[in-house]
């Protein structure tokens, strides 16, 4: 019942910020407007959807911006004219993100340490990787894919398309065995072993499946912009925690759902861009950003120990 009504009051608060918007932009719901906006909010929603993947075990990634980088990284470097093209950069941008995560996941599962000293180690580690890929800004996409991802394909919006996508993978995950002990190894990492629940292997394949979203943000992000940066992917961490909060993740684990963290996402971006639709320096953004991080939690917080008493 709880999140039914963080829910609503996500979606009505959206709702002011949607109203807000379409008076400084009436163009707001044309096809080309909806397909700008969603190739710009794409990487985001990505990034926070791995994000609340790891959250939901009562763990956090700050290695997800590096990691991010690195699947970008590995997209933009292999030449487009290479056997496979694009399909087979995607695929080994994928697997190296998955690799990633699913190492931040064994490091957390067996080192014995909290999963935030971990994964700030991790993004120094891949962050590094990193620069050896693609050590300055560069690479290439092809002129046609980024032209197909940021105007349209035959009307269709490619990355709204590939949003859907990736939320209906997550709704067919959810159900699976995997889904349901992703959920308890969060509520109660100790009632869930004890069930017989292997709590290692659910962290692992948590953080190796939160790498598969998180290479996705970064093709998509490499896409929209044309390039790859090796150091672009670092804003991506406080922002996927800040929307991952917003849409009723708690730090705690076990409690939250991935349509929440899509409405945060839409939430966040649509207020950046109302703030330089107001003529605000960009360098708000980040105040922005840390000021809802700061209530989302502080509110979350007070909302659990409220349930707890």
């Amino acid at each position: 019942m709880r999140n039914r009504l963080d829910l609503l009051g996500l979606c009505a608060l959206l709702a002011v910020v949607l109203v807000a918007y379409q008076r400084l932009d009436p163009t707001l719901l044309h096809p080309s407007t909806i397909t700008i906006l969603s190739a710009q909010f794409l990487p985001l929603i990505l990034a926070a959807a791995g994000q609340t993947i790891v959250m939901l075990t009562g763990g956090i990634d700050l290695s997800l911006g590096a990691v991010l980088s690195l699947g970008m990284a590995v997209f933009v470097i292999y030449p487009p004219d290479a056997p496979g093209g694009v399909v087979a950069a995607a695929a080994l941008a994928l697997t190296a993100t998955v690799l990633a995560g699913a190492a931040n996941g064994v490091l957390v599962a067996y080192a014995g340490l909290p999963p935030i000293i971990v994964t700030l180690a991790a993004s120094f580690l891949w962050g590094g990787v990193t620069l050896i890929a693609l050590p300055q800004p560069g690479g290439q996409v092809p002129d046609g894919l980024v032209r197909a991802y940021n105007l349209g394909f035959h009307g269709l919006a490619l990355p709204a398309i590939g949003i859907g996508v990736a939320l209906g993978l997550w709704k067919l995950v959810k159900t699976t065995r995997f889904g349901l002990a992703l959920y308890a190894v969060g509520g109660n990492e100790h009632g869930a072993y004890a069930s017989g629940i292997d709590t290692r292997r659910v962290k692992i394949y948590a953080y190796g499946f939160a790498g598969l979203f998180t290479g996705l943000a970064g093709i998509g992000l490499a896409i929209q912009t044309g390039s790859g940066d090796p150091t672009i992917g670092v804003p991506y961490t406080l922002n996927s925690i800040a929307v991952a909060v917003l849409g009723g993740i708690s730090f705690f684990g076990g409690v939250g759902q991935m349509r929440g963290t899509l409405l945060g996402a839409l939430l966040l971006g649509l207020l950046t861009n109302l703030l330089l639709f107001t003529g605000i320096s960009t360098f708000y953004q980040m105040i922005l950003q840390g000021v809802v991080l700061i209530v989302a939690v502080a509110v979350k917080t007070l909302a659990t120990r409220e349930r707890v008493a």
